[in-house]
């Protein structure tokens, strides 16, 4: 199966997520500790634009699903997110997800089926990885997107606080909120529907 940015490389289409983001002050302090600690980059800096999609009446985000078409680099793909797990740490949702040929159809396909684009984000994605199979599936991967820098940490409940850790961070800085929830709490006085660069840098 083609590996999606921010994943493991063996993971199915259908997979449990297990993730935080933590918001950053200085990534290049800690990109430097993560190849320190031997990992590597998979997927250089690249380009991301995400379109969210839901029915007119939002009945989607309702039952607190989300439907996606991601555009990374020349590849894209769709997924659909079920309702977060309950969890005090980590973001913990079950996942649909496939490759396809081109977004631009898709978003177009969706529209004719009745589904409209609820919000739109981008971001600049550069993917890590550990450099010797250790028999611990984390990926990092390092976001930069319009309203800050962001690590999200993907593995299980037992390595992404040790890996934490490690950076120098605690549970208590982990961040389990989508970027949608994130740029509504931070720009709450903005349309909310799109959280994109001005110019692409």
């Amino acid at each position: 199966m083609p590996v999606k940015p921010g994943t493991h490389r063996d993971a199915p289409a259908k997979s449990i997520e297990t993730e935080v983001k933590i918001e950053l002050a200085d990534l290049p302090k800690v990109r430097d500790r993560l190849v320190r600690l031997g990992f590597r980059i998979r997927t250089p800096r690249t380009f991301e634009d995400n379109w969210i999609f839901d029915f007119p009446d939002r009945s989607l985000a309702r039952r607190r699903q989300l439907l996606r078409v991601r555009s990374f680099g020349d590849r894209a793909w769709i997924t659909l997110k079920t309702p977060s797990r309950h969890s005090t740490r980590y973001k913990i949702r079950r996942e649909l997800e496939t490759e396809l040929g081109d977004a631009r159809v898709l978003r177009q396909l969706l529209k004719s089926l009745g589904f409209e684009p609820a919000f739109r984000y981008q971001k600049f994605r550069t993917v890590l990885e550990p450099g010797k199979p250790s028999g611990k599936k984390l990926t990092v991967t390092f976001d930069e997107t319009p309203i800050g820098i962001f690590l999200e940490i993907e593995g299980s409940a037992r390595d992404i606080p040790a890996l934490a850790a490690k950076l120098g961070y605690k549970p208590t800085d982990f961040i389990q909120d989508s970027y949608w929830q994130l740029y509504r709490k931070r720009r709450p006085r903005s349309s909310g529907t799109s959280m994109i660069f001005r110019k692409r840098g």
